[in-house]
């Protein structure tokens, strides 16, 4: 008798079999993974016993634990960027419209524990400086594009006002004060500071 024969087969999939997307399975099991631990708890394992799954399928998918962790964040991010870009467009000026964008966005990363690992990797200046490269900056500038329904000859101005608003967004989220102890002293403070900053008419009194 072979010293195999006799023992249970290893099922990959120990749960309900193999899903329909194995890759979007184990990214959304990291993302909870995420929610729940943190990104330095995050560990491949972790994955893993999230999945259902063993490590040595997860490679079948996925090269190394930091691509499904980008990956995770990606999806996250892009689920929030709706929800941010919801709230921000009922707002009848352009002022309105973009400090309800950054007060989401900032909202999004402090309390939404699937992304807000981001800000600790945003602290070190390797990561800060690659935040402001003109592909992330024309990624961003998306968000920024509804300010031209408000105000239409601003075109030529919006990877201005796009590198001014992610300046911006990246100083509240790594450095705290008063302007970001509630939403209203953060809005009051974008108003006032932002609004102008980005060369917008303000909001009347």
């Amino acid at each position: 008798m072979g010293e195999t024969e006799g023992l249970p087969r290893r099922v990959a999939w120990r749960q309900h079999g193999t899903p329909s997307d194995p890759r979007a399975h184990i990214i959304a099991a990291a993302s909870r993974c995420l929610a729940a631990v943190g990104l330095e708890r995050t560990s491949l394992t972790a994955i893993a016993n999230e999945s259902g799954v063993s490590r040595q399928t997860i490679y079948n998918y996925f090269a190394t634990r930091d691509e499904i962790i980008v990956e995770a964040l990606e999806k996250e991010a892009a689920e929030a960027s709706e929800r941010i870009m919801a709230v921000a467009r009922n707002n009848a000026t352009a002022a309105g419209y973009v400090v309800e964008l950054l007060v989401s966005a900032y909202s999004e990363f402090k309390r939404n524990p699937a992304i807000s690992p981001v800000i600790a990797v945003l602290e070190g200046p390797a990561a800060r400086a690659r935040v402001l490269t003109p592909d992330v900056v024309a990624t961003v500038r998306h968000f920024l594009e509804p300010i031209l329904s408000y105000l239409p000859d601003r075109g030529s101005q919006l990877d201005e006002m796009t590198e001014t608003y992610m300046r911006f967004l990246l100083s509240l989220l790594t450095f705290e004060s008063a302007a970001t102890r509630s939403q209203d002293s953060l809005r009051s403070y974008l108003h006032r500071v932002l609004v102008p900053a980005l060369g917008l008419p303000a909001d009347p009194v």
